[in-house]
């Protein structure tokens, strides 16, 4: 049998085009097992995780529903059935039942770090491969996390203490194909990536100059994130504390050129100061006409806010990708993230002086002249609701704004209902709405079991 790495990039492309092209059978479908590509050595585990198509790729389907994007009736009309459903909120999203990718993707990258520990773990470790193997093995970790936290966003509710009925995705653990699948519970989803995390930030270095490979201050910025889905503000603050220890830096953008295309074009994933840990949609959405800041992002911008010309040209198209790049999307974690998610959760736990005191810090390199000309609230709902708008402004485009109106639509106070229209018809979101969940591909429903998403 010929050695992985001698046919690396053919086998990638391999699996890619069958596992992910051939959309009529679902990734779990064709029962992927380790013996499908010969991995053995330490080059060839960093060469299946460093395979950014596969495992820095997300899906796009929370960017074109989440209301952060306007698409004109022209766009709407010239974009694919499936993009027209997910954007119109639409009950069915692909009736062909072809398109799959959504579900598969992250599945692969879950079968890939999968098979990265796997070697790792028949390996012995000397003193001359014990560092590599110690990061191959957090990198594995923080893969296999990041895959299922992805899928949890697209296919199930948002986190709900309140209940224990949620549905989540089903866990794998091995790279086998399991005798039966079953969809653990949101919560239990949450748990198993927590500790796939807390594993991989003892293994991985504090930062990484590849920035498609995870690092300890990803694995926290990560934590972070999760424990803010799950309501629990104090452990989102621990987190995010310890991965600002590792790194704070944040852009003045007085520094960016207004005038270029992409005003982040000076930079590129690699060496954008903000970025920790990146990955990009597989269906990018940048400079391209039709598809417009929404009005209700876009009004709020002040003229003296520098993100207003930044994030959008003066066509109202979206340009501000920190990848510098109109084929990359970013979609990963960022420092400017970890800011807005210590400053909600100070003002969740009532540290009203600090939470402010940290968006002004933020705010601070997005003003013209740094000077945050803005009305801060005091009152703790006022400022809430603030913080909540400037989350979405500062994040747009990232595809985390689907995920944030699933857990603050939980609160009767910060619920949004979102609406479009489409050739005169007005469609409608409603807060908790069961569409706020994509369907499970059909093949998976039929040949695993699983229960299927109810959009109605």
């Amino acid at each position: 049998m010929k050695k992985f790495h001698h046919n690396i990039y053919y086998c990638f492309v391999l699996l890619t085009v069958l596992q992910l092209s051939a959309c009529s059978r679902t990734f779990l479908e064709v029962k992927p097992q380790k013996q499908q590509v010969v991995v053995e050595t330490l080059q060839d585990i960093t060469a299946l995780l460093d395979h950014a198509n596969v495992m820095n790729r997300t899906d796009y389907s929370r960017l074109i529903s989440d209301g952060d994007f306007y698409y004109t009736d022209a766009k709407v009309a010239s974009i694919p059935e499936v993009q027209r459903n997910l954007y119109l909120w639409n009950v069915t999203i692909d009736p062909t039942n072809l398109h799959t990718a959504s579900w598969d993707l992250p599945y692969q990258q879950i079968m890939y770090a999968n098979i990265a520990m796997e070697t790792l773990e028949e390996m012995s470790r000397g003193n001359d491969n014990r560092a590599s193997w110690e990061e191959l093995y957090g990198r594995a970790r923080f893969f296999r996390a990041w895959a299922h936290y992805q899928l949890l966003q697209d296919f199930a509710e948002g986190y709900d203490n309140r209940r224990n009925d949620q549905l989540g995705i089903p866990i794998l653990t091995k790279s086998t194909y399991p005798q039966s699948i079953e969809r653990a519970s949101i919560e239990d989803v949450y748990n198993f990536i927590l500790t796939d995390l807390e594993e991989s930030v003892l293994h991985l270095p504090e930062r990484s100059s590849i920035k498609t490979r995870p690092s300890k201050q990803s694995g926290y910025a990560l934590m972070a994130r999760v424990y803010l889905n799950l309501g629990d503000f104090e452990a989102a603050l621990l987190h995010v504390q310890y991965a600002l220890e590792l790194d704070k830096t944040l852009l003045d953008y007085n520094m960016l050129s207004l005038t270029d295309p992409l005003p982040f074009a000076k930079f590129n994933f690699l060496s954008h100061p903000e970025i920790i840990f990146f990955t990009s949609s597989n269906v990018p959405l940048v400079a391209i006409a039709g598809i417009e800041g929404a009005e209700q992002v876009y009004s709020r911008y002040s003229d003296d806010d520098l993100r207003k010309k930044v994030f959008f040209n003066d066509e109202r198209l979206y340009t501000g990708t920190y990848s510098g790049a109109s084929s990359y999307h970013f979609t990963g974690l960022a420092i400017d993230e970890l800011y807005l998610i210590q400053a909600e959760s100070l003002i969740r736990l009532d540290r009203l002086e600090e939470g402010i005191n940290v968006m002004k810090e933020l705010l601070s390199n997005r003003f013209v002249y740094n000077d945050v000309t803005v009305d801060i609230p005091d009152r703790m709902e006022e400022l809430l609701y603030w913080i909540l708008e400037e989350r979405q402004k500062e994040l747009v485009g990232r595809g985390t704004r689907w995920t944030d109106l699933k857990r603050i639509n939980r609160d009767s106070e910060t619920q949004v209902d979102l609406t479009r229209v489409y050739n005169g018809e007005q469609y409608e979101l409603p807060a908790n709405s069961s569409r706020y969940t994509f369907t499970i591909p059909l093949d998976e429903i039929q040949i695993s079991g699983i229960e299927q998403n109810v959009r109605k």
